[in-house]
Formats: structure tokens, C-alpha cells, sequence
């Protein structure tokens, strides 16, 4: 039976009118998706009888897309990457902040944000000026993992000329309990993070988690250090001389331990409790203490999920000591290498904080060699052996 013309035109119309809301939907997901480029440093280091230090370099690009179903798709790539990963993908669900479609070598960090997400608090510009808490339940999650992640947040006001108005938001934890074979280590991670004022974007952040015990009968001590900062198509940092004389942000981040420097004597590969507790409890505390400052996973899922990746594959990567860097080095970069002063680039060295400058490995990539970096001995306390209790009063 042949259809009425009324029903074909209004048929028509129907599909012609679809068509135009598809086509809408498209150019408006398109005219919202963004590009944002950031250079990343990441020192891993081990002291104890013997001594590890790996450093990775890459800058790296993130590409958000907005799909048509209310998620964001993320596509995070190093630059000139020889190493692999070369590219890391995710999609956000931007109403419940749910993560799903990372690759599976990273199937537990992806567990632990959405856990996070079943008691983050928003953070908004509310918070400005103001301290707070923040808990994380990572008791389903295992892996010798501390049951409980507990911050102290800290938000602040800062001016800029060049930026316009940002936020940093500090996050320090409690001192908290990583389960290995021959003890307890007890840990800290503490990091900050500056963004826009609309929590869209990051500026810089840096993350340092250091882990102590004397488990096995001397002193042993686990650090890793990561800072990221934005930068332009040209791979030049973004101005951030004008936070260096911002006395409330240098007391703000001063708590950090980014300043000294580990001296590499007797080279040896990371140990055992290192290389798999040590490493894994960075890689989920800095999850918990990204999320913890952003109140969501756009943007900070950018950068916490790379380093996460990163130190990943430093910690079965080689140490880099100042007798194989020498030979290729010049007499600034060997001297850095060997423990020196070093030089004050990177995100924060109008701070005089110290980032080494002697020569990198030739990999890229999420993850590769490097040589010593920060150390700061304050920031822990030696345990003698002990089962964990829970957390330290």
C-alpha cells in the first residue's frame, strides 16, 4: 500500500531534521575538544646497601574529544617516543566520573580512581582559602595496599599577569602502611597541583611519595619525585616566575621535599619489595592525591595516569650511575650526575629547587632512563620491623 504524501513529507522532515541535530551534535563535540601539551620529569630512587636512580624525561601531548554520549574520549602521546608505550587511551564518563578503556597493564590504577570516586569530595572555588579532608576506602582493592588514603587539602589564591586567576591546592597524607614480604614500609605521598580557575586546566604540579623501613635490619629508603608542567606547540614552559614571588604559594608547596640530591655509590637494580610493593603504592597514592586536589578526573587523569605508567617501567629499567654517564658527559653534567648541585629548571626553579642536568638516556616515551634526582631525607621516619596496624597516630 502506497504511503500518504502527508506521511512521506512529514517522514521526511523527521530524517532531514535528524540529520541536522546529528550534524550539530559533531561540529559542537569538535568545537569542543582540546589539545594540551606538558613536559614531564620523573625520578625514581633507592637507598639502602645499595643505591638506584633512574630518571625519565618526555613532553607529551593529551587530545580530549567529547563523544556524543556524554563522555570524553582521551588520547595521551609522548613526543618522539622510542620507548613503549608511545600512547596511552581512556574515556570519562563527564556525568559520574566513571574511567574505563584503559590499557590492562594499567587495570589497577583504573580500579583505584573509580574508587576514589565513591567518596570524593568536589572541589570547587568554595574551597579557595580554606583546609580540609579527604578519605579514600581502598580496602576492596588489595595488592598489599593500605586499607585507608587520608589527605590534608589546602587551597589558595594566586594573580597572575600572564595566567590571569589561578588555584593551587596542596594535598599531604597520613603517614600510611605498605605490606611486603619482609615487613612494613611506612609511606607519604604529597603533591600540588595549579590550575586554571576552572579547574579545566593545569598549569604545573609535582608529586613526591617516599617510603622508609628498616624491615630487613638496615635503612632503606624509596623515593619518587614527578613534576609536570604546560607547555606550547614548541615545547616552551608557560611563565612561572611571577609564583615564585608569591610568598603564600612558596609556603604552600615548601612541604613538598623536592631539594636534595641522591649520590649513586654502589649501583644496583631496584629490590625486590621496591620493584613491586614500592613502586605500585606510588603509582595508586599518586592517583588518590591527584584526584584529591582536582575533585574529579578531568584534568589530573592526564597526568597522574602517565606517571603512573612511567615509574612502571623505570623500576625495571636501569640505574644510570655518575661512571656511565661520565664517559658521554661534559664536566657540568658529570658533576650533577655524581651527586651535585645540579641545575634549577623545571616548573619550580625559581624556587632553587633542584633538578640535575646531566644527560638523560636516549629514550623517551612513559618511562625510560635517567640519572639522580631529587632526595629529601625529612619527610620520613625509619620503622623498625613491624606488622601494620593500620594507620600511624
Amino acid at each position: 500500500m502506497e504511503e500518504p504524501r502527508q506521511g512521506r513529507k512529514m517522514r521526511d522532515v523527521c530524517i532531514v531534521v535528524a540529520l541536522l541535530l546529528a550534524m550539530g551534535s559533531a561540529g559542537w563535540a569538535a568545537d569542543c575538544d582540546t589539545v594540551q601539551q606538558y613536559k614531564m620529569q620523573s625520578v625514581l630512587e633507592y637507598s639502602g646497601k645499595t643505591q638506584f636512580s633512574n630518571k625519565a624525561e618526555t613532553v607529551f601531548t593529551a587530545k580530549k574529544q567529547l563523544l556524543s554520549d556524554g563522555k570524553a574520549s582521551y588520547v595521551i602521546s609522548a613526543d618522539d617516543a622510542v620507548s613503549s608505550p608511545k600512547e596511552l587511551s581512556f574515556v570519562i564518563d563527564q556525568k559520574t566520573q566513571h574511567l574505563s578503556g584503559i590499557d590492562k597493564d594499567l587495570a589497577l590504577m583504573e580500579k583505584v580512581t573509580n574508587q576514589c570516586l565513591r567518596s570524593l569530595t568536589q572541589v570547587t572555588k568554595s574551597n579557595v582559602g580554606k583546609t580540609w579532608k579527604q578519605a579514600f576506602d581502598l580496602s576492596s582493592v588489595g595488592n598489599s595496599l593500605p586499607g585507608e588514603l587520608k589527605f590534608t587539602l589546602t587551597a589558595i589564591p594566586l594573580e597572575t599577569e600572564s595566567h590571569g586567576e589561578l588555584i593551587a591546592v596542596r594535598a599531604l597524607s597520613e603517614p600510611f602502611f605498605v605490606k611486603t614480604a619482609g615487613g612494613a614500609v611506612q609511606c607519604r605521598i604529597n603533591c600540588a597541583y595549579v590550575f586554571d580557575s576552572d579547574f579545566e586546566d593545569i598549569f604545573l604540579s609535582a608529586s613526591v611519595f617516599s617510603g622508609a623501613t628498616n624491615a630487613n635490619g638496615y635503612a632503606e629508603k624509596l623515593k619518587h619525585t614527578v613534576t609536570t608542567w604546560k607547555v606550547d606547540a614548541a615545547g616552551e614552559p608557560a611563565s612561572f616566575s611571577e609564583l615564585g614571588k608569591d610568598n603564600d604559594f612558596e609556603k604552600l608547596v615548601s612541604k613538598l621535599g623536592l631539594t636534595s640530591s641522591l649520590t649513586v655509590v654502589k649501583d644496583a637494580p631496584l629490590p625486590q619489595w621496591a620493584r613491586a610493593e614500592g613502586v605500585r603504592a606510588a603509582q595508586v597514592a599518586n592517583i588518590c592525591a591527584a584526584v584529591s586536589c582536582e575533585g574529579a578526573l578531568n584534568p589530573v587523569a592526564t597526568i597522574c595516569l602517565p606517571a603512573a605508567s612511567t615509574v612502571g617501567l623505570q623500576s625495571v629499567s636501569k640505574s644510570v650511575t655518575a661512571s656511565t654517564l661520565l664517559p658521554a658527559a661534559s664536566g657540568a653534567q658529570g658533576k650533577a650526575a655524581s651527586g651535585g648541585t645540579g641545575g634549577t629548571g623545571g616548573p619550580f626553579g625559581f624556587l632553587g629547587w633542584n633538578w640535575p642536568t646531566a644527560a638523560w638516556g636516549t629514550g623517551i616515551g612513559f618511562g625510560v632512563a635517567g640519572v639522580a634526582g631529587a632526595w629529601d631525607d625529612t619527610d620520613t621516619r625509619v620503622l623498625s620491623p613491624s606488622t601494620p596496624s593500620g594507620r600511624l597516630e
